[in-house]
């Protein structure tokens, strides 16, 4: 069943990439890291974060233009291993997933470029295998001034998104030693609570071997293969889309006035994209945001809870009554997309027209106004780098992929965003018109 199963994902990156399953040419690599974290769990690291791990990479040839239109690109499918510096508490985490090698150069004796990843990353130690057993649930009791349950992470599955800037010295027949480095993030996109998450930042060494390597080896990609141009015309310079995403969410894990909750999530976004090249389109649309979690009731002294004991310990959103109206939010964005094949890749930044709650937040805010909405524009001052905390701001972002199953058809997932921490993970369907 194992090999089965990689069989299938292999030959599902073969087949979204338009490879000729006769012209394979692959490389084997392995490496060997060392990571540091951020101060969110520095009140448990014991040692360096270190770990390995082994990939296998789908180099280009003269019939997968769609890939030598980006400067030779290759894409790959890893696993990876890391030891989180702290076996009680931070545990370990296992990564699968598959990635973009983007060169900016590419010589005979040195290269150089990008390697955007997307995966699933398991973690064995949780905040509920870490919470010892004479501690109620959600509780933030400490010994020696330390929290004692690992709040970082919630669930055993989780996202996994990294961003890397390789290095590659070619040594002789396929050799190369590749130097890496950059950010990598675990987390679960707020699916379940507790979710900071990981962001580890560090250096990999590594070595790689390619039995056939097309980028030294002129003579595997003949010229009459290679594209004429960079970048292919297009048929079609405007295009319209139109998705429907879904999901589910929890409310933070100490709102315990109803215990642990999931939410459904949704989103319906409209774009319209000029498509300047084959490669690239820029776009701007409309979202339309559901998030079920906002028609819970937090504040301290609800009808819900008369007597004033404390119903949150989140301090973000002051919501005294449950409304549907809190649920929604709508706005605009600039869509800048990338375009490999049937795979598209991008990042939208947008601002909401409407948002009901952003007149509910900082809780504190609210609360000294008597519980009173505050009075706010469209844009309004507040700390970016604080977003999400403490108050989501009049700006989103998502990060977007769309694989094309037909022509006209695409499935879709997605991260949102306020800053740097995740609203919700959400996963649907589009069209294109």
């Amino acid at each position: 069943m194992r090999k089965i199963c990689v069989f299938i994902v292999l030959f599902a990156c073969l087949q979204a990439f338009g490879l000729p399953h006769y012209e394979l040419n692959y490389r084997l690599g392995g490496s060997a890291a060392m990571m540091m974290r951020d101060d969110k769990v520095d009140q448990w690291i014991q040692r360096p974060t270190f770990g390995g791990q082994f990939a296998v990479e789908f180099l280009p040839t003269g019939r997968w233009k769609s890939l030598q239109q980006w400067n030779n690109a290759s894409i790959g499918v890893g696993a990876s291993y890391l030891n989180l510096g702290n076996d009680h508490y931070l545990g370990s985490a296992f990564a699968a997933y598959g990635y973009i090698n983007q060169p900016f150069y590419n010589g005979s004796h040195f290269r150089i470029g990008v390697r955007p990843t997307v995966g699933l990353a398991a973690v064995n130690k949780t905040y509920r295998n870490t919470l010892p057993d004479d501690v109620a649930p959600y509780s933030t009791a400490k010994q020696d001034g330390k929290l004692i349950a690992n709040w970082s992470i919630g669930s055993i599955l989780n996202a996994y998104l990294a961003m890397e800037l390789y290095m590659d010295f070619p040594i002789k027949d396929g050799w190369a030693i590749r130097l890496s480095g950059g950010w990598q993030h675990i987390s679960n996109g707020s699916f379940m609570q507790p979710n900071s998450g990981y962001n580890l930042f560090g250096g990999e060494l590594g070595i790689s071997y390619a039995p056939h390597d097309i980028l030294s080896d002129k003579s595997a990609c003949p010229e009459p293969n290679v594209p004429k141009k960079l970048y292919d015309d297009v048929d079609k310079p405007w295009a319209v889309e139109i998705s429907v995403t879904g999901g589910a969410k929890q409310n933070y894990y100490r709102d315990n006035i109803n215990g642990q909750q999931f939410f459904g999530i949704a989103t319906m976004k409209a774009s319209a994209y000029w498509v300047p090249v084959s490669i690239f389109r820029l776009g701007a649309g409309f979202d339309a945001f559901y998030d079920g979690y906002y028609r819970s009731v937090n504040d301290e002294f609800a009808a819900e809870n008369p007597e004033g004991t404390p119903i949150t310990y989140f301090g973000k959103t002051y919501l005294r009554e449950s409304k549907v109206k809190n649920c929604f939010r709508m706005g605009v964005s600039i869509q800048p997309e990338f375009m490999i094949g049937h795979l598209t890749a991008g990042l939208h930044v947008g601002f909401y027209l409407f948002d009901p709650i952003k007149n509910l937040e900082p809780y504190e805010a609210v609360k000294a106004n008597g519980g009173e909405p505050l009075h706010r524009g469209l844009f309004y001052a507040y700390d970016f780098s604080k977003a999400s905390n403490y108050e989501d701001g009049w700006c989103y972002m998502q990060f977007v992929l769309k694989y094309h199953v037909l022509d006209h058809l695409f499935v879709q997932l997605g991260l949102k965003t306020h800053g740097v921490r995740a609203e919700f993970i959400d996963a649907g369907i589009g069209v294109s018109l």
